[in-house]
């Protein structure tokens, strides 16, 4: 099957009868164009360790490079071997090898996606993989960002139900740029939020979430808005090329986006306190 996220274009060649989530139907594309990248699946009794050097060791991910190539053992937490192994055969041919034993714990979206190492094949498109809540409010995106648990999907809710804004994403979206204008755009990957839809928006603002006992919106400076954006981002911190075009890419979007705290409660006083500083700050709200 050939997908499509963002401007990436591949192939994922794997059993049909395998069960995947059903939300990579929305990413799949007509065989018009030739892929950028092919991804081949194979399902394994074992996974055997190659030579490349180790360059890069985490409880979920060991990654291993042989100059531009990488391999990436993927482990679920506190397991003592890998359910999936990846490896780059060179700049187009991709080799994913998954435990038979786990093949049938792909129908989540987080595991079936982990295998495909996409955020390190995005941010060549100038793209970046974003944590947030992904809304869309007179054909602009508003995303709600911040730590698990801090309201992301309230705040989300509470546009919908009073503002009759259109959620996309529970989870994540794609930040890139598109004629020149940032936009927040489908992810195949929406976690426990199940709304998942692929559709690209301009980028209308960013708001970083804190709970609390009134509501109050400061808008981030440039520096603030980086350091925050960079905390929410998909980055490979051990490729340091990756991590200079990531804080590139943040400082044009706060250069060109507003980027705020939303101090708030889990009700509408939130969204009218909201709503009042977008629309003395933002054009395309009016």
């Amino acid at each position: 099957m050939n997908i499509k996220c963002g401007e990436l274009k591949f192939n994922i060649n794997c059993d049909k009868n395998w069960n995947i989530p059903k939300n990579v139907g929305k990413f799949i594309v007509n065989n018009e164009d030739y892929p950028e990248l092919n991804y081949n699946i194979e399902f394994v009794n074992s996974i055997n360790k190659d030579n490349r050097q180790i360059i890069s060791t985490k409880q979920d991910l060991i990654v291993g490079s042989d100059g531009d190539l990488e391999t990436r053992y993927l482990f679920i937490k506190g397991a003592n071997y890998p359910y999936a192994k990846y490896t780059e055969i060179d700049d187009k041919n991709i080799s994913v090898e998954v435990l038979e034993d786990f093949k049938d714990m792909f129908e989540l979206d987080t595991m079936f996606w982990s295998l495909f190492a996409l955020e390190r094949h995005m941010i060549q498109k100038k793209a970046l993989v974003f944590h947030c809540g992904y809304n869309s409010y007179k054909n602009h995106a508003i995303l709600f960002s911040g730590p698990s648990g801090i309201g992301k999907s309230t705040q989300s809710d509470l546009w919908k139900e009073n503002r009759g804004a259109e959620i996309l994403n529970g989870d994540k979206c794609l930040l890139l740029k598109e004629n020149n204008v940032w936009c927040a755009d489908g992810w195949p990957v929406c976690g426990s939020s199940e709304i998942c839809i692929n559709k690209r928006t301009k980028l209308g603002n960013i708001v970083f979430l804190n709970q609390g006992k009134e509501n109050k919106v400061n808008k981030l400076s440039k520096i603030e808005a980086v350091k925050k954006i960079i905390s929410q981002l998909t980055i490979n911190y051990w490729n340091l090329d990756f991590v200079n075009e990531a804080f590139t890419i943040v400082e044009d979007i706060v250069n060109n986006i507003n980027v705020y705290e939303l101090i708030c409660t889990p009700d509408v006083r939130a969204v009218e306190v909201l709503e009042r500083c977008l629309e003395e700050g933002e054009t395309w709200i009016l």
